[in-house]
């Protein structure tokens, strides 16, 4: 507790902290918090007519090692709190009428008016019977208005009853300590919506956290959370066939796994800074030291226990109980079977590279340093490419001359679309494959193409998007692309367009010549997605067009069609960034094949195809 002077010094936050400290017996009986005492004569006399009284007094000085001066401190509080509300009586008012008592009363400025406040909420709040009946409301006026002013007030007395451990449990209707720290948690990171089974108080807590920022209240919260961890309540107890209590602590490390997980702020530290930090690690120090890392994982497959040490890894350990577990983890990576015992703890093919890419991601979110983690991963990710060849499964779509069945290569992109491809090599590899065989003519005509409906084929597309997303490789919305067809013969102008709309693009567009091209471009430059030209034209030909193209959009798949596919004509395209070309005579099946290359390539760059 700060020394405290003046009168004054009592209601700084500090002060109101120690007042709360020091007389929290006595306000615990009465269900009241440190503000109402410092306003309200009456409760002052009760305290001051109390048998402990002189202790308190005595305790405090002693604290701030001012013998003998905290009496007349107190009578000269206790008189001015008196006179002040004499002065100026707290006005009665109803919860919706709030807002306009609190700007009247701040209008008196300084520390006058925010007594006056504090008192007229005091006064309004003092027929509740209960810490609950308080905070309802408190809760209740909270709902009438967003001025901070007018909330600072409010947000303090919750803070004081939260931090209350008779407050806690009046608004809890002392719930059991595994809900009571859920309900705490839930407030403080807003994460998960409040149980259904929350008392009142809670969910109106709630939906004032989530409305207004209330650091203040939070920070009272992480007290309460501090608290309430402090206790010997357990999270789990054993069961009757967990002889020797393994499971128990297993499921209480998960526990306080789930809950730092929670209370982390994004800077890495902790929502109450240090002290939370210190009550998690004093709750793990009970169940994790060198002697138990063992014993914890007991019971547990191979994959497993890797996952429970990762997760021990994560949580606040002491010095030597991090140490223990991260030795005890470089032990199972650094085994010569290490990677028969990981993949026997999965049976299916699809289940093992699930299994694997999930290991990996445990080891690159891990708590080694990173080039101990890159190390790591890359092992699983080896183990990963070696199944995959050993297993064939990438060979029949690698292999495959032409196209493959649709439904084999949907096999890998769903295996894609669940995580399950090791980043590096293993990755790499499915992307190759993938990006190849997803940009052919008859893959997207029978997955996109042949769906039942429109909104069908919006689904598989986004579908498709999402999971070959997953593995770097881009896939093309057809029916969202505008393309603009540029030739000066009426025939194979409207040949190209009938295959594009053919193949689902949806927007396709023609000039009859290089020139009417360049205009329909520069008046609208980013609204197109492909161009697809003839090099030989009058007015303006396809690569003086590429050239007025490229100063605009670097970006812009240009895909030239000419029937002079000479060695010299291509380099002079190339020297222009032509996106690619293709000669005449070409088939439907080639052209749709090249479009959707030269669309993938603008969606995800060279994959290796």
């Amino acid at each position: 507790m700060p020394v405290c002077r003046e009168p004054a010094d009592l209601y700084a936050p500090a002060g109101r902290d120690g007042v709360g400290r020091f007389c929290r017996r006595f306000l615990d009986e009465n269900a009241l918090t440190a503000t109402e005492l410092l306003h309200h004569p009456r409760h002052q006399t009760s305290l001051s007519n109390t048998a402990t009284f002189v202790a308190i007094l005595t305790q405090a000085e002693r604290v701030m090692e001012r013998k003998g001066a905290l009496t007349p401190l107190v009578n000269e509080t206790a008189r001015l709190t008196r006179e002040r509300l004499k002065e100026n009586p707290p006005p009665e008012f109803l919860a919706d009428g709030y807002p306009g008592v609190a700007a009247e009363l701040l209008s008196q400025g300084g520390f006058v008016g925010r007594f006056l406040l504090d008192a007229a909420v005091t006064q309004h709040i003092v027929a509740g019977r209960s810490f609950a009946d308080k905070a309802d409301a408190l809760l209740a006026l909270a709902e009438t208005t967003e001025h901070p002013d007018a909330l600072a007030p409010l947000e303090r007395l919750l803070g004081e009853i939260m931090t209350s451990d008779a407050g806690t449990a009046s608004c809890a209707r002392d719930a059991p300590f595994t809900l009571l720290i859920d309900l705490i948690v839930t407030l403080i990171a807003a994460d998960r919506p409040m149980p259904e089974e929350a008392p009142p108080v809670f969910q109106r807590l709630d939906m004032l956290m989530r409305r207004i920022p209330m650091p203040g209240l939070r920070e009272a919260l992480a007290a309460a959370f501090r608290r309430e961890m402090a206790k010997p309540a357990c999270f789990t107890i054993a069961s009757a066939g967990d002889m020797f209590g393994i499971e128990a602590v297993q499921r209480e490390i998960m526990a306080l796994s789930d809950l730092s997980g929670r209370l982390r702020e994004r800077d890495g530290g902790y929502v109450g800074g240090a002290r939370t930090e210190a009550a998690l690690q004093r709750r793990t120090a009970l169940l994790v030291n060198e002697d138990t890392v063992p014993e914890i994982t007991r019971g547990r497959d191979f994959a497993q226990k890797l996952r429970i040490l990762f997760i021990l890894q994560k949580m606040p350990l002491s010095p030597t109980a991090a140490k223990a577990v991260a030795d005890y983890l470089k032990s199972f990576f650094g085994g010569r079977d290490f990677a028969g015992r990981l993949l026997d703890c999965w049976k299916d093919r699809n289940e093992k590279l699930k299994g694997l890419a999930d290991v990996q991601r445990l080891v690159l979110a891990s708590g080694f340093p990173e080039d101990e983690r890159e190390s790591l991963a890359g092992q699983v990710d080896d183990i990963q490419n070696a199944f995959l060849r050993t297993q064939r499964v990438l060979t029949p779509l690698i292999q495959a001359k032409d196209d493959v069945p649709a439904n084999a290569v949907l096999d890998i992109v769903r295996l894609a679309g669940e995580g399950a491809f090791c980043a590096g090599k293993s990755r790499l590899a499915v992307a190759r494959v993938l990006y190849r065989h997803c940009h052919r003519p008859r893959f997207v005509r029978h997955v996109v193409l042949n769906a039942p409906s429109p909104n069908e084929r919006a689904v598989r597309t986004k579908w498709l998007r999402q999971s070959l997303g997953q593995v770097g490789v881009p896939f093309i919305d057809l029916a969202a692309q505008r393309v603009l067809v540029v030739d000066d013969e009426e025939g194979p102008r409207a040949f190209v367009a009938s295959v594009l709309q053919e193949l689902g693009v949806g927007t396709v567009e023609t000039a009859a010549d290089g020139q009417q091209a360049l205009e329909r471009f520069e008046a609208d430059p980013a609204g197109w997605d492909l161009i697809i030209c003839d090099w030989m034209m009058p007015r303006l030909n396809g690569l003086d067009l590429l050239k007025h193209v490229r100063e605009a959009r670097g970006d812009l798949p240009f895909l030239m069609v000419t029937a002079l596919a000479t060695l010299e004509a291509v380099k002079r395209a190339l020297a222009h960034h032509v996106s690619g070309y293709i000669a005449k005579p070409f088939t439907p099946d080639q052209l749709e094949e090249k479009v959707l290359l030269v669309l993938a390539q603008k969606g995800g760059g060279d994959q290796g195809a």
